[in-house]
């Protein structure tokens, strides 16, 4: 039985496929035409340390496709990824793909060791921290793994509301200098961060806009490459990738979640700036293995995407406009 490329979703393996195949032809799974084709027997090695996760047991609920599918991605298409997973698990891991299975591994407590790391920084230690997985080796390698790169000409935002219509110059819509930067998600007290959108709708949230407020939105150009880390949405990296090792990386991953939401989590008017203490030290821990800063969700509005970026100097502020505040739209979200 022959695959094709368009049988997965997982970019690794797509790019094996294509360069291993030595023919072209009609896929005997997803049926596309004059495509690259290999035999399943092909991938059986490919594939053997993301089977090599899994275990027969009787007491899951779920066979090995659907957890392939939740944990990893892979595959396009339920029907026909059922049938190519069987056939390229063949003999050797025929009893897996029969059975019911589950991780042979115990998936680290990735809560505890965040509110651990939390309560030690907060109140035990605030720059030395011992003994915590948060800042082990085991994180620096999974920061690596999801660290992107954004290249030059890439357009942000960033917004201040202004005292009038006039608004604020380029030059103001920069950055804070040190000396007037005060404590925020991701920066300490005196260090001083470029916060930036996607999107202007976001900047208004953001800054906390309201009704006939003046709002100046600069337009930031990205000036060359950078590399930030990917906390939206943490997402799986693919499991085809030579020199990861899954098993340490699918028992440590979901400490990337926990920062994500700690960075995505308002703060609120009586809390205390100590909220931000475990943000700012994982940044500027992330800043010293020499990545440019970190991507995260809005915390202010929902769907909307952020950046904290270390070294202001890499953009350059190209427009800027001043808009008034008309409407403002209050969500409500029930406790109960």
């Amino acid at each position: 039985m022959k695959c094709c490329p368009n049988c997965f979703t997982d970019s690794e393996i797509i790019g094996i496929i294509t360069s291993i195949s030595s023919e072209k032809g009609s896929c005997d799974y997803c049926k596309s035409q004059d495509q690259a084709i290999i035999s399943t027997e092909e991938l059986q090695e490919v594939f053997i340390p993301l089977l090599e996760l899994y275990e027969p047991h009787e007491d899951s609920s779920s066979d090995l496709f659907s957890v392939i599918k939740k944990d990893w991605g892979v595959f396009l298409r339920d029907e026909s990824g059922i049938s190519l997973l069987q056939h390229i698990c063949g003999e050797r891991y025929r009893v897996l793909s029969s059975s019911k299975v589950s991780l042979k591994y115990t998936v680290n407590d990735s809560v505890n060791d965040w509110m651990s790391f939390v309560n030690q920084i907060k109140c035990q230690n605030r720059f030395f921290i011992q003994g915590n997985a948060i800042v082990g080796d085991v994180v620096k390698q999974l920061l690596n793994r999801h660290t992107k790169t954004i290249l030059a000409g890439k357009v942000f935002f960033r917004g201040r509301i202004a005292e009038n219509e006039d608004g604020f110059s380029l030059e103001e819509l920069r950055q804070p200098p040190p000396n007037k930067a005060t404590p925020g998600r991701a920066n300490p007290d005196g260090i001083s961060y470029l916060y930036l959108a996607e999107d202007r709708e976001t900047t208004l949230y953001e800054i906390g806009a309201s009704l006939n407020d003046f709002v100046s939105i600069g337009e930031f150009e990205l000036l060359s490459d950078i590399k930030v880390v990917e906390l939206k949405d943490v997402h799986t990296i693919s499991p085809f990738i030579e020199d990861v090792n899954l098993e340490d990386y699918i028992k440590n991953r979901d400490i990337l979640t926990q920062f994500g939401l700690a960075l995505s989590t308002p703060l609120r008017s009586f809390d205390s700036l100590r909220e931000y203490l475990p943000t700012q030290y994982l940044c500027e821990y992330i800043k010293s293995l020499g990545i440019d800063g970190v991507k995260y969700a809005s915390a202010m509005n929902r769907g909307g995407t952020n950046y904290a970026i270390f070294d202001g100097d890499k953009f350059r502020c190209i427009n800027k406009s001043t808009v008034t505040i008309n409407e403002v739209i209050i969500r409500t979200e029930s406790m109960i």
